[in-house]
């Protein structure tokens, strides 16, 4: 039997942050993961368009991740719409004297980077291709067999294993579950004629539309609808696709053409207001899946995974109850006011009733007309609500 500091479960983008993190504090860390250990095997290394925010980026550079071999658009413009209703809100980056709100990363070119951190560590283990099968948890300790056989102890077991999360059922934590009936198409297209750092979010009676730059002249598209719609989008052919895309964004940026390969996948929320247990934790898409709406999940997983370095890596017992508390006390409004955001903006602004759509589009208008509302809605985007993590503050350079 090996033991370790702190064991991990879930390989993707927010535990492998995770390991790196509580390795650069001095722990231990054994890391399971149920795919092989490369960028195209890991569903969470997949083609979708990360939006970055500042604080994530932030994360990602105090981590050693943000080599020179990743490519990251800078987002500095913001335009948001809402078809067949008044309000339109631009945002630009200057204008909250900041450089940019944050970047655009592919998923996958994300994920590599993050493979060769993980590679470079000596105080990381990995056990993959492998997966959870039982844990048991005492006052001091945490015991957890894999299904290959392999036992493993630590002090803190945290999960990083996405929505299904095994370790949260193993655990019995309590989280609750709603289905909003949609899927996301997710996809590239070619559009020379758009500014190359300006990200366009469009809300539609179907659902929400994005374009995010990317490299090359091409746009990564997030098209969410009802999910039958979007399995019958998948299938169209190519003329099709782009006469639907145009339709849809009310031609801004427009001129789309060679769609890339496109992907889905179907959107739930899951919230779970207390992601802790005796000696187990639950970060990212585990603790709280959220509708992509406003491109915040990522986001907020890599925020509970700096907390959580910060709380567990100081600590000579990472798993002891008032650690956890204390990391949960941190993220507790953070995770519950992204959560509401987002589930408010998924339903509302999908919603066919003639008055919730003037609402909308007068809650468009009241923050392009009022500083202090966009002066809020901004920083809190750019993942800067209080308390903030050590390794989401820019290093004085």
């Amino acid at each position: 039997m090996s033991d370790f500091d702190v064991i991990i479960v879930g390989g993707g983008l927010a535990g492998s942050a995770l390991a790196v993190g509580l390795a650069r504090a001095g722990k231990r860390i054994a890391l399971v993961e149920a795919f092989e250990p490369k960028a195209d095997a890991r569903p969470s290394f997949d083609d979708r368009t990360l939006v970055v925010n500042a604080a994530s980026l932030n994360i990602l550079t105090n981590l050693g991740v943000l080599d020179d071999d990743l490519t990251a658009c800078p987002l500095r413009h913001i335009e948001i719409s809402r078809a067949g209703a008044p309000g339109h809100l631009s945002l630009s980056a200057r204008d909250y004297g900041c450089d940019r709100f944050g970047a655009v990363i592919v998923a996958r070119e994300l994920g590599a980077a993050m493979l060769r951190r993980l590679g470079s560590s000596g105080a990381i283990e990995s056990f993959c291709p492998d997966k959870l099968a039982s844990l048991d948890a005492t006052e001091d300790r945490i015991t957890v067999e894999l299904e290959s056989g392999t036992r493993l102890t630590s002090r803190l077991l945290v999960g990083a294993d996405g929505t299904q999360s095994t370790v949260r059922r193993l655990a019995g934590i309590d989280s609750r579950q709603y289905d909003y009936g949609q899927s996301a198409m997710i996809f590239n297209v070619r559009c020379p004629d758009r500014p190359a750092d300006t990200a366009w979010e469009r809300f539609t009676p179907a659902g929400p539309l994005a374009f995010l730059p990317q490299p090359e002249e091409r746009l990564g598209v997030v098209w969410i609808d009802r999910s039958k719609a979007v399995e019958d989008a998948l299938v169209m052919d190519d003329n099709e696709l782009v006469g639907q895309l145009e339709v849809r964004s009310g031609r801004t940026p427009g001129g789309f053409a060679a769609p890339g390969k496109r992907a889905c996948y179907p959107l739930a929320l899951i919230r779970t207001p207390r992601p802790i247990s005796e000696r187990v934790a639950l970060v990212g898409n585990a603790a709280n899946t959220v509708h992509p709406v406003s491109a915040q999940g990522f986001n907020l997983g890599l925020r509970d995974v700096a907390a959580l370095v910060d709380h567990v890596g100081a600590s000579d017992d990472p798993g002891r109850a008032d650690v956890l508390a204390a990391w949960l006390a941190d993220r507790r409004e953070d995770q519950a006011a992204t959560v509401r955001y987002t589930d408010t903006l998924a339903r509302a602004f999908s919603n066919p009733s003639i008055i919730f759509r003037l609402g909308t589009g007068l809650g468009l208008f009241a923050h392009a007309a009022v500083p202090a509302l966009s002066r809020r809605l901004v920083r809190a985007a750019m993942g800067f609500r209080e308390p903030v993590s050590s390794l989401a503050r820019e290093r004085a350079r």
